[in-house]
């Protein structure tokens, strides 16, 4: 049997296929933790995703497999191939397989412009509808973030709505780079797909291991110089830039508003890293609130420095190129927890 045979729900199912790739997650049922497996198989007419709840160790992704006593079931309106204890998974050594399927299944973290188009899958979150027009049309875009265990990234969307908390898989992305970050967006080619399986977002990394503008990571480390130029800075209320007179160029009438600004350098024992970080990170980690800003004005800088210079702290943050080299874009900033530190001996093992 070949992929584009398989209609609705079936048993006993015997077919060839590509394992594409092999995830799996941990889950708490009646019975207690057990742990399952899913990706996606392809074979010379179709992908198709599947779940398995026992899987062979040897098995990796790129194998082709002999499959008996499989089954399939229909959910939203995609077929899914299912291994139990029945299945049998035999391994094809030395076999190769050509998948119709030609664009690269890729995770998050690792898109790169120079795969231009890929298959991913993630869940959508932000996401917000804009009208435009265009040649004398009303046509929308739809902007937001797509995420997976890996990374968070931006995705645009041009006249397909994506449903926030949804899980999609994306056949034909396109990979881009704005703003020193790698964003993916979908268009009339792209095949979108909604997929059942849920996600784990903990992203806990070392620096020596992203490599791309990825997002959304976090990092534990010890911060280890401390910018003198940091603390209050005055913006422009009308165009938000940064006033070193007090009078905004172009618009003299406007006020003022006063925010933070903030560069460290973290260092989590592999590499170090330089961090920029606004009101959004620093004022709830040192307890300030935007409205007290005019009252502690003077005294931002020893508060910073008092609550980073040298102490081990976790940030989220995004990845961004500089001139070839990364720096980070810090979300948020805390103290780190005993789980923290399990997490931190979990990555250095």
């Amino acid at each position: 049997m070949k992929i584009n045979e398989i209609q609705g729900n079936l048993n006993n199912i015997e077919i060839k296929v590509k394992i594409l790739s092999v995830d799996k997650r941990e889950i708490t049922t009646s019975k207690g933790d057990t742990v399952y497996y899913y990706g996606l198989v392809g074979d010379d007419t179709g992908v198709l995703p599947y779940t398995a709840w026992e899987f062979p160790a040897p098995i990796k992704a790129g194998d082709v497999v002999q499959v008996k006593y499989a089954k399939t079931k229909l959910y939203n309106d995609r077929i899914r191939l299912y291994f139990d204890s029945k299945t049998e998974l035999l391994l094809k050594p030395g076999e190769e397989m050509d998948v119709k399927n030609t664009y690269k299944e890729v995770k998050l973290m690792d898109l790169s412009t120079k795969s231009p188009f890929v298959a991913v899958t993630g869940k959508i979150s932000n996401m917000s509808g804009k009208e435009y027009n265009k040649a004398g049309k009303t046509l929308t875009i739809y902007n937001g973030f797509i995420e997976d265990d890996t990374s968070k990234v931006r995705i645009s969307s041009f006249g397909k709505p994506l449903e926030n908390g949804k899980i999609y898989r994306l056949v034909g992305a396109k990979v881009s780079e704005f703003n020193r970050q790698l964003e993916i967006s979908i268009g009339d080619k792209t095949e979108v797909f909604i997929e059942n399986e849920d996600m784990d977002f903990e992203r806990y990394y070392k620096l020596f291991e992203v490599d791309n503008p990825a997002g959304g990571i976090t990092i534990i480390g010890f911060i280890i110089t401390l910018g003198t130029k940091s603390g209050i800075i005055k913006r422009c209320s009308e165009c938000n830039k940064p006033l070193s007179t007090g009078v905004c160029p172009d618009h003299p009438d406007k006020p003022t508003k006063l925010d933070i600004f903030s560069y460290f350098t973290l260092d989590d024992g592999t590499k170090y890293i330089q961090c920029i970080a606004g009101k959004k990170a620093i004022m709830p980690f040192i307890g300030v609130k935007e409205e007290e800003l005019p009252r502690y004005a003077g005294e931002i800088y020893k508060m910073l420095e008092d609550k980073l210079y040298g102490h081990a702290v976790k940030v989220n943050a995004d990845f961004i190129k500089n001139d070839g080299d990364l720096s980070l874009r810090v979300n948020s900033i805390e103290n780190i927890e005993k789980e923290d530190i399990r997490k931190d001996i979990e990555l250095n093992q």
